[in-house]
């Protein structure tokens, strides 16, 4: 990805951002996350909202991890499997921030949420 995409992207409002993140990951079929060391998802937020963040795409992540987790790694998660996955953290009160910029601003979804917006956009390639 040619780095003004990138910039360009990270630049929308977080609601327009959002909106990309569905679409390319409905498009791709794969979401990124960052991973610690020991392989637990990282978090943002506080001890009441506890916030994992995805990116739809490797380059957005990877930006993410020069700066402000830069110990940690990119883990690629299949769209089935996210979706899947998002059952599980909707009973744990876990909360997901869609496409978060470098300032770590983002629209914050409950799972359930996203994991509706996906299999709605899904449904629009078929």
């Amino acid at each position: 990805m040619h780095i003004k995409q990138l910039e360009s992207v990270f630049k929308l409002e977080s609601k327009e951002r959002y909106g990309y993140l569905i679409r390319k990951i409905a498009d791709f079929e794969q979401v990124f996350l960052i991973t610690d060391k020991k392989g637990n998802f990282v978090t943002c937020g506080n001890k009441d909202e506890l916030i994992i963040p995805i990116w739809s795409e490797l380059e957005f992540a990877q930006e993410l991890i020069k700066k402000e987790w830069k110990k940690c790694r990119i883990k690629k998660v299949e769209l089935t499997d996210f979706i899947i996955w998002m059952d599980k953290l909707e009973t744990e009160n876990y909360l997901v921030g869609g496409f978060p910029n470098q300032k770590l601003n983002s629209i914050v979804v409950k799972p359930i949420e996203i994991k509706n917006h996906l299999i709605f956009e899904c449904k629009q390639y078929e």
